[in-house]
C-alpha cells in the first residue's frame, strides 16, 4: 500500500509542477507613440513626477507662450493625467483655461517567447516567438489658454 500511495503522491506532484511551470514568457513592448512635440506631456503612474509635470505644463503655457499643450495618459495613468489637467487648470484660473478631452483605444504588442526547455539534441527550439495584441484605454487632454489670459500675461511682461 505504501508504494501505491508514494506513486500517487509523486504523480500528483508532477502534475502540480507541470501546471505551475511556465512554458513561455511575455515581454511587453513599449507603446507606439505618435510624433512627439515639445508640448506633449506623457503621464505615468508614478506619483513622484506629478509636481515636475505640473511645473512643466505651467511653464509651457505661461512662460513659453505655447498655444496649447497635450497631456497623454495610458491605462492606469489615466487618473494621473486627469488630476494633472485639473491641477493645471486650478493653478492658472478655471475660467481662463479650455480643455478638450478625447479618449482612445490603443493596441499594445507583446512578444510571447517560449522558454528554452527543448528536448532536441541540437538545443534549438522549433517554436518561434509569437506576437500578441492587447488593447488598452488612453486619454488625450488638450489644454489652451483663452485670449484674455494670454493678453494679461503679455501685458505683465511688457511692464
Amino acid at each position: 500500500m505504501e508504494s501505491t500511495e508514494r506513486a500517487q503522491k509523486q504523480s500528483t506532484e508532477k502534475l502540480a509542477a507541470q501546471r505551475t511551470a511556465p512554458t513561455s514568457m511575455i515581454k511587453k513592448r513599449k507603446p507606439l507613440r505618435q510624433a512627439v512635440s515639445r508640448s506633449d506631456i506623457y503621464v505615468t503612474r508614478e506619483r513622484r513626477r506629478f509636481n515636475s509635470q505640473l511645473h512643466r505644463a505651467r511653464k509651457l503655457l505661461v512662460d513659453r507662450h505655447y498655444p496649447s499643450i497635450t497631456i497623454h495618459g495610458l491605462g492606469a495613468a489615466i487618473q494621473q493625467a486627469i488630476s494633472l489637467a485639473n491641477a493645471v487648470k486650478a493653478t492658472l484660473d478655471d475660467s481662463l483655461v479650455t480643455m478638450d478631452v478625447s479618449t482612445d483605444t490603443v493596441n499594445l504588442y507583446d512578444d510571447v517567447v517560449p522558454l528554452l526547455d527543448c528536448e532536441e539534441p541540437s538545443g534549438q527550439c522549433s517554436s518561434d516567438p509569437v506576437t500578441q495584441v492587447r488593447q488598452n484605454s488612453a486619454i488625450h487632454i488638450k489644454m489652451s489658454l483663452t485670449d484674455t489670459l494670454s493678453s494679461k500675461i503679455n501685458a505683465r511682461r511688457q511692464k
